[in-house]
């Protein structure tokens, strides 16, 4: 399974990370060969100007020239998609937002693909900001014809990832599912 993942915390290091690695080490331990693995805080993305150009016939996508133009090509050939954000005012972080908004210049005719969400949060549940962010995932996948996959946040007002062994316990073994193991 071709898959790539983007991290949409400005942490190299942080809570989205902890929990998207043990992910990916769920995946590698079911066969799966890693993929790609995009730090979004590190690329030139530039936001969508509205224009629509990628929507007209016989268009080849965005006509802005940033890191999206090398980001097309492995989401078009990823089977599967991880999208790993903090909770930033009710919703994904800038850098996550970025990329969303980008993937509209996108055809996604070429085959249906599936997409996991993975969140992490201060506030302790209920809260409404997870809800939020999954609502805007899941109408997300319904417009490019994605499934939906999976789902998972993490509260870390209290315990970080890195010390939340059922949290990682748990990523791991959405991995492992992730990649049919």
């Amino acid at each position: 399974m071709k898959t790539v993942s983007f991290l949409g915390s400005p942490r190299k290091k942080g809570n989205t990370a902890m929990l998207l690695d043990s992910v990916i080490k769920g995946m590698e331990s079911a066969g799966s060969t890693g993929g790609e693995y995009i730090y979004l805080n590190e690329k030139n993305i530039r936001p969508c100007q509205g224009c629509n150009s990628c929507k007209k016939e016989g268009a080849a996508g965005c006509v802005q020239k940033d890191d999206m133009q090398g980001i097309y090509p492995l989401i078009a050939k990823s089977d599967l998609i991880i999208l790993a954000t903090p909770i930033y005012w009710w919703s994904v972080t800038a850098q996550m937002k970025l990329l969303i908004d980008r993937i509209y210049g996108m055809d996604f005719t070429c085959g249906r693909k599936k997409v996991a969400l993975l969140m992490t949060y201060e506030g302790e549940l209920p809260n409404s900001g997870p809800e939020t962010t999954e609502a805007l995932f899941r109408e997300i996948c319904d417009y490019i014809k994605a499934d939906a996959a999976a789902v998972m946040g993490v509260c870390t007002g209290k315990v970080q990832v890195k010390d939340n062994q059922k949290a990682l316990d748990d990523a791991f073994e959405l991995g492992r599912r992730l990649a049919g193991g």
